[in-house]
């Protein structure tokens, strides 16, 4: 038999290389001449997993584009008489072990003997009380007014750590002058609709679709403000955008109520489409210093 095996005879297509990032801008005005928008935001879209810049979009700063939300977040705690006592105790120790003597078995003792006396002084107080809650609602009350006090219920401020992401709203509207600019304007959708879901694998197929999707796109979102970006320090006039995910693309093709296109086409005049987007990655005091 002539030649040689299949794999040299027929060898399989090479793989088309890695095509470079989309980019796309409105309006075409953006750029920084001298009568161009100098202040915009860019979106920069990177696969999950390769890392390569898949998207970048420049686009005008719409209204509200400007604010964020910085949140701690706690919950009240009830330590009860036992808590406070508890609570007294530790910081009655904590002061000793910062004293000069240092702590020791005497001063231990000493913290117990002033935590147990102050108790005893309102002990019988506390037991009458605690005797009404056990008669319920009517006997907790008529136990109150007889002893002219209530229990403490030692509430706190228990510090619950960063539960939040920072998210973003982005109200774009886009009146395109023409059939081209509609074109340009819903490439920039499609655009971002593409960075926010999943690959699949089984595309369309019927017959043996894929069991996994791919990750989303991260944005990398930057504020340019007369042209340069915002700093990435504790001089920052204002805010920077940590690593995002694209959570939501609203799109509305009416033209204040009314659908309208160009002659003869079926692009729309007027393209508004809202985006938002998340933090990956909770926020810190350190992160203020990084322009954050």
């Amino acid at each position: 038999m002539a030649g040689g095996p299949p794999s040299v005879l027929n060898p399989p297509p090479e793989a088309p290389p890695n095509p470079g990032p989309v980019n796309l801008q409105y309006p075409l005005t953006i750029g920084g001449g001298y009568d161009d928008i100098d202040n915009y935001m860019m979106f920069e879209a990177t696969d999950f997993k390769s890392q390569r810049v898949t998207l970048n979009v420049a686009m005008y700063i719409p209204g509200g584009a400007l604010n964020t939300t910085y949140k701690s977040d706690y919950e009240s705690v009830q330590l009860g008489g036992l808590g406070s006592a508890a609570a007294d105790t530790a910081k009655q120790v904590e002061k000793a072990v910062n004293s000069n003597e240092g702590f020791s078995l005497d001063a231990f003792k000493g913290v117990m003997g002033a935590t147990a006396a102050g108790l005893q002084s309102e002990m019988n107080t506390v037991l009458m009380l605690k005797g009404g809650t056990k008669m319920g609602e009517g006997g907790k009350a008529i136990m109150e007014r007889a002893q002219g006090a209530v229990l403490n219920p030692f509430t706190v401020a228990a510090y619950k750590g960063p539960t939040d992401m920072r998210t973003f709203d982005f109200p774009f509207q886009m009146n395109p002058q023409n059939e081209n600019e509609s074109k340009q304007c819903l490439k920039i959708a499609n655009a971002f609709k593409k960075s926010m879901l999943p690959s699949h694998a089984g595309g369309d197929s019927q017959t043996a679709p894929s069991m996994l999707f791919g990750y989303p796109d991260t944005f990398t979102i930057t504020f340019y403000i007369n042209g340069h970006p915002l700093p990435d320090g504790p001089d920052n006039p204002m805010f920077n955008i940590g690593k995002s995910v694209l959570t939501g693309c609203e799109l509305n093709f009416d033209t204040e109520n009314v659908p309208l296109f160009f002659d003869g086409t079926q692009y729309p005049v007027t393209i508004g489409m809202k985006l938002s987007f998340m933090e990956v990655d909770i926020m810190y005091r350190e992160k203020v210093d990084q322009g954050m």
